[in-house]
This record gives structure tokens, sequence and C-alpha cells, in this order.
């Protein structure tokens, strides 16, 4: 087989597998436009002229689900959980990237093992942690168990990113008369863009669609996530396809925003940091 035949092959490969995953995508947006008969009667088909916007101002205002609410909270945990991630594990991977010595290189390595570790395998640990300080069902206990969980994916994209970088950057700065901080900071952190994409937005997909945890660790005194509402209201309107499309939809939005607006990073991010590294 010729190398333009397996090219050939190898698109119709993806343009397939591409189509056989965006299938559930096409299911949720169409059938959150349609009415609750039409998509008992055909879930698959777009009836033109029965679509209509109900559905989506239904969910969005029910008696025990709002959704605005439920984004003001799963906002608040998310950009809280990323701000501490990039600027904490951007810092530790320069340490990391950076100093030789057999106690970073053992510490990246013990990192990188927590990322082998099941989050149900220490739940039961972190309840009693947070019990202890005082910060179960708050959304600083759950931030901060998001910064310890994910800290390990982050220093894994950056480390491997700076370890590409020039040390002569940072010789050059301290020649100056830069310290560490400094240098960092001002010389370093303006160059990973890339690996920064890459960490938000796969951060951003993984607090934003996290289940267990909020519904474990924020519980419902707080308050509610999008997708513990989602659980609270499917319970209630479990029949009801329509609204629960167009929830699932909603919840859906924002991931799909922020990767729109960052993806020209991600491909980038992810080959230069990880693979590199």
């Amino acid at each position: 087989m010729s190398e333009r035949a397996a090219n050939r092959l190898r698109h119709v490969f993806l343009i397939l597998l591409c189509l056989v995953l965006l299938v559930p995508f096409y299911i949720a947006v169409v059938n959150a436009f349609k009415p609750k008969d039409a998509i008992v009667s055909d879930p698959m088909g777009i009836p033109f002229a029965k679509l209509t916007l109900r559905n989506f101002a239904e969910a969005a205002f029910t008696p025990t689900f709002n959704i605005f609410k439920a984004y003001g909270t799963t906002a608040l945990i998310t950009i809280a959980s990323i701000v501490c991630l990039v600027a904490l594990g951007s810092m530790m991977s320069y340490v990391l990237a950076r100093t030789k010595h057999r106690f970073f290189t053992f510490a990246y390595l013990l990192l990188l093992g927590g990322m082998m570790i099941p989050p149900q395998v220490i739940l039961i640990p972190i309840i009693k942690l947070l019990r202890a300080l005082g910060l179960m069902f708050s959304e600083s206990g759950l931030i901060l168990y998001n910064t310890g969980w994910y800290i390990p994916f982050t220093a894994f994209i950056y480390t491997g990113f700076i370890r590409t970088i020039s040390k002569e950057l940072d010789e050059s700065a301290m020649m100056e008369g830069a310290n560490g901080f400094q240098i960092f900071w001002r010389i370093i952190f303006p160059i990973l863009k890339p690996p920064t994409a890459s960490v938000v937005i796969f951060l951003f997909l993984f607090v934003w669609n996290d289940f267990l945890n909020p519904l474990v660790l924020l519980g419902s005194t707080k308050g509610y996530t999008v997708t513990t509402g989602i659980y609270m209201a499917v319970g209630q309107y479990s029949t009801n396809w329509d609204k629960i499309f167009a929830l699932v939809v909603l919840a859906s939005l924002p991931v799909l925003i922020v990767f729109l607006f960052l993806q020209r990073y991600f491909v980038s991010g992810l080959a230069d940091g990880a693979v590199k590294g």
C-alpha cells in the first residue's frame, strides 16, 4: 500500500470515528429543541416545524433548579481551582524542571504516580481531613481538594514544556540581577501560554463536569453545581426528556465556549509540553 493510500485510509477512519463520537452530541442538541412527543416518536429526526426554545426557558427556571445559580457556584469553584493550580503548578514545575537533584526527580515521579490513583480510593480520608479542618460542605474545601488532586496533572504538562526552554534565559536574567521569583514570572511564565491553555481547558473540563466530589464534599446544604443540580432535576423530571436534553446542552455550553477560545493553543501545548517532556 502506497503512502498516499495509507493517508487516505487514515483520514477516512478518523472521519468515521469523529462521526460516531458526535452522535451523542447530535442527539442532545437536536432533542433540546424538540417537544416531548417528537423526541419519543423520532429521537434522531429534525422536525423543523416543531423546533422550539420553550424547553430552555422551562429548564432554566424550574422551582428546584436554577441553572444560573448553578453556573455561579460551579464557575466560582472552577475558576478558583484553576487559578490555584496554574499558579502553584507552574512554579513547582519550574523548580522540578530546572533543578537536577535526585530529590526533585523522585518528587516528580511521585507526583506522576499520583495520577494513577483512582479518586474514590482517597475519598474517605479526604472527608476526614476536611472535617478536621472545618472545610467540609464548603466551596473552600472542594477547591482545596481540586487543587491537591489535579496538581500532578498540572505538573506533568508544565514540566515537560519548561524543559524545552533554554536555560540561557535564566542565566541572562540572573546576570541582570533578577532573582528566581522574578525570572519565572517576568520571563518564563509569559512563554507558557500553550501549556497554560492546555491546562486550563483540561481542568475546566474536569472540574466543571465533576459530579461525585461536589455531591459528597459540597453536599446539598451549600447549593449545587451544574452536574449535581441536573441530577436533582432529572430526579424530578425523569420522563420529561425535553427538559433533560435542554439542561444537558446548557450545562455543556460553557465548556464548549472555553474550548473554542483556547483551541489554537491546545494542540501545541500538549505537543510541546507532555510529548517533549
